[in-house]
Parts: structure tokens; sequence; C-alpha cells
């Protein structure tokens, strides 16, 4: 008892300063471009978008719904988490036991996957948020009690919808009950039917936005996912995840799963069940991303089940073992690391090897259109355009032009601007053209009869320049050739 009396301060402690270090963190940086494009997604709410489903967009939505800032559109994730910490904490008490629930709770609070989830609005959080609580639901469920049987499906429904990795876990926590000879019983039971019904149905909307939109979804991520990669790609990925995640935390997602697989015979049903919901998304992305190239976030769903499987096993001791601190500590260390890196530089890293810099990247930028293009009258009438998603979007939400800016996606994959702005309707105008280097780019000069510089946008950090952006004026747009 009063080891765990211990662990519930320093967990309480850990829980309320890193709630401030995150609330001072979306109160004092830029929004990424990638956060950005999805505070678009809540300008234009849909059903779906070509690379994602619309969960983030209606958070984004409720969180700006009163005022859109950085601060707002980031409130989500904190508030996300922060409820998932107390709720997983508070269910795993009664359901479970106290040191359960302390070492989940630990896990969440002090690791860097899911503090970046914690102050970066992107798919990922609700991704997160849904499928945690989802095979938490289904595991009481199986468990406990089956009126958890509903919530799970809800959940399941939602984390799907989020982002479709989750049917991975999905997969893992549906099987259960087939591959379990004890539970097999709940095959018999319509309950178990109807929660997966039910996390159909609220998946069904963004079916019907691909059907009405030419399987935009489908196309893109097919093709993005089979983007080829080599073995050093591989080794970059899960060295990444590894560095990322923390030593202990990883063995338990990437490595005991496949241990419980081969003595699948002597262990419990609980261990079946978390090795299950985890060692189905670690098979497929542990065979894919050998010849294909993996983005790191996209193998999180992997560790969703990592947690329990860390809490169960951690929980069996009386008290907790040094290797469990190593990890806390660890975390910790690059939490506080990166926290420190971005707003006093201290590490004398470069460009893209701070990741830091990102939170910098336009706020040169933003200020030179201000000041060059939206105070100048004539200039102002003009529309902004890119090639890319970014530079659009950052423009859109810092700056709120006259005119939306755009992507206009030549030879660059369709965006969520594609679907709002039909190309013949924009043929003959004049641009702001926006580019991410000096030159004008090549592949763009046939689209318009002239292209004459403004202004070059730089930005420097840590003594060395992070970004530049050229600004053009160009004239009659020709359209997609």
């Amino acid at each position: 008892m009063p080891e765990n009396n211990r662990l519930t301060n320093y967990t309480l402690i850990l829980f309320t300063i890193l709630f401030a270090v995150k609330l001072y963190f979306i109160s004092n940086t830029f929004l990424v471009d990638d956060e950005a494009y999805y505070a678009m997604y809540a300008r234009h709410l849909a059903w779906g978008y070509i690379d994602h489903g619309p969960v983030v967009a209606f958070i984004i939505w409720i969180f700006t719904f009163l005022n859109e800032s950085s601060f707002t559109v980031r409130l989500g994730p904190v508030i996300l988490m922060s409820f998932l910490t107390f709720f997983l904490y508070s269910v795993t008490k009664k359901h479970m036991d106290q040191q359960f629930a302390l070492i989940t709770s630990l896990a969440l609070i002090a690791n860097l996957m899911f503090h970046t989830n914690s102050i970066i609005i992107t798919p990922d959080v609700p991704l997160a948020f849904f499928s945690i609580l989802s095979i938490l639901f289904y595991y009481l469920a199986y468990f406990k009690d089956e009126r958890f049987i509903y919530p799970g499906g809800i959940m399941l429904g939602l984390s799907v919808l989020s982002k479709v990795s989750a049917l991975f876990p999905a997969i893992g926590i549906f099987l259960f009950p087939f591959l379990v000879k004890e539970k097999r019983y709940m095959l018999k039971n319509v309950h178990f039917y109807a929660s997966f019904f039910i996390s159909f149905i609220i998946f069904i909307p963004f079916i019907v936005w691909n059907f009405k939109n030419d399987f935009a979804f489908v196309k893109y991520q097919g093709s993005h996912i089979l983007e080829g990669g080599g073995f050093s790609d591989f080794l970059e990925l899960w060295a990444g995840a590894a560095l990322l995640i923390g030593p202990l935390f990883f063995y338990y997602s990437a490595i005991k799963p496949i241990i419980y697989l081969k003595d699948w015979m002597v262990i419990s049903s609980e261990k079946k069940y978390f090795g299950l919901v985890t060692s189905v998304p670690l098979s497929y992305f542990l065979f894919h991303s050998l010849f294909s190239r993996f983005e790191l976030n996209w193998i999180a769903p992997i560790f969703f089940g990592g947690l329990f499987i860390l809490a169960a096993e951690e929980s069996q001791y009386s008290q907790t073992r040094k290797r469990l601190h190593i990890q806390i500590i660890y975390s910790l260390f690059f939490i506080s690391l990166i926290m420190i890196q971005t707003f006093y530089p201290l590490l004398p890293l470069k460009g893209k090897s701070d990741p830091t810099n990102r939170y910098y990247m336009y706020t040169s930028l933003v200020k030179d259109v201000k000041t060059s293009i939206m105070d100048d009258l004539e200039m102002n009438k003009l529309r902004i355009v890119s090639n890319e998603f970014q530079i659009p979007s950052i423009i859109n939400f810092y700056l709120n032009p006259q005119h939306e800016a755009i992507c206009l996606s030549i030879d660059y994959h369709e965006t969520l601007y594609s679907f709002h702005y039909d190309q013949h309707s924009l043929i003959g105008e004049d641009f702001i053209y926006i580019h991410d280097k000096k030159e004008f780019p090549e592949k763009i000069k046939p689209f318009f009869d002239s292209y004459e510089p403004i202004m070059i946008s730089n930005h420097s950090r840590n003594n060395s320049t992070i970004a530049s952006y050229s600004i053009w004026a160009v004239k009659n747009y020709k359209g997609k050739l």
C-alpha cells in the first residue's frame, strides 16, 4: 500500500507538471503545416477527406467554434488525452487493481509518443483516444461485464472513422472469442455481433463519401502505402519507434506479443486478448514495412495494445521495478529535452535535424505576406496559391485572405482544395504564387504566361536558415494541361 501511495503521488505530480507544460506549449508556438491543413478540414466540414476520416475535423471544429486560434486548435488533444488518463485510471482501478491503473496512467503521461499526441492535433489523436478505449471496453465486456460491449463498439467505430489503421486492433478484438476456447460462448451472443454492427454504422458516412468522390481516399492511400522502401527504411522505422516509445514499452509492444503467440497454450486468457490486439497490427506493419516506406506515426496502433501488456506484466509485482523507473525517466528526459529545445535551442542542431524547427518555419513568411501582400490594396485582390497544401493552409489559418489560398496540385496529388475549387473556374486568373525554394519551379512555368519575383522570405533560428520561400506574381493561369 505505501508503494502505491508513493506511485499515486508521483503520477499526480507528473500529470500536473506536464499538463502545465502542454498548456504553455500550445499557447506559445505556431501550428505546424499539417495542423493548419486539418484546421482547414474544420472550415470545410465533410464526412471524409482524401487522406483521412472526418473525426479530427469535428474535434477542431468543436474546440474552435467560439474562437479559432492555434491554442484552441490544439486544446482538443490536451483535453482528450488528459481525460483518457483519468478515465483509464478510474476504470482499471475499479475492475483490475490500483497497481495496473497507476502503471497505465504513468505510461500515458510520461511517454514521448502520447505526449506529442497531447499537444499536436492530427488524426493520430482521436485514433489513440478511441482505440485505447475500445480495447479497454471490449476487455471489460469479455472478462468483467458484458454491458461494456456496446461502448466498445461505439469507440471502435469512432477509432476507425478517425483513421483506418484502427482496423488492425479491431481485427484482434473480433477474432479473440474465435481463437480462445473459454470465450467461444460469446459467439452465441447477439450483442457481440450487434456491437460490431454499430461500429460499421458509425463508419458508413465515410464509405458513402468515398462512393460520392470516386473512391478518392482509397486511391490516394493505396498509392501512398505502396511507396517502395528498402531494408534501410525498415531499420530506420523500427529504430525510430524504439527511440520514440522507449525500451520497455517497445519490448512489451513489439517483442512480448510474439512471445505470447509462442506460449499461446499456457498463458492466461487476458494475456491472449492483449497479445492478439497487439500482434495483429504488429504482424501487418512488420511485414509490410519490409518492402514499403512507412512513416513513424503509421505504426502507432501497435502501442495501444502494448500499453495494456506493459501494465499487465509490470503490475504482477508488489513493487515497481527498476526497469519501469528507467522507462519513465527515459521518456521524461526526451520530453524535457524537446520542450526546452523548442523555446531555448541549446543543442547545435541545424535544419531538419532539429525537429523543433517545424514550429518556427512559417513565422517570417506569415509576417512578410501580411506586410507585402495583404496590406497592398492591389495585390490583396489576388488569390495566393502554391503547389503543395502546407503553405496555403498556413496562410489561410493565420491571415484569412480575402480569397482563400489554395493548392493547384500540378503534378501533385489531390488535396482538400481539389474538392472545393474547380480548375476550369481558375483559368485566366492572376495569382500570388509562393514556393518553398528560391527559384520558380520549372514544372510550373508552362502553366502561366509570366512569373515575376516579388520577394524572398527567410527565417533563421539557432544561427541557421530553417526556411526560405519565394513569392511571385504569376499571370494568366492556363489550367492543368
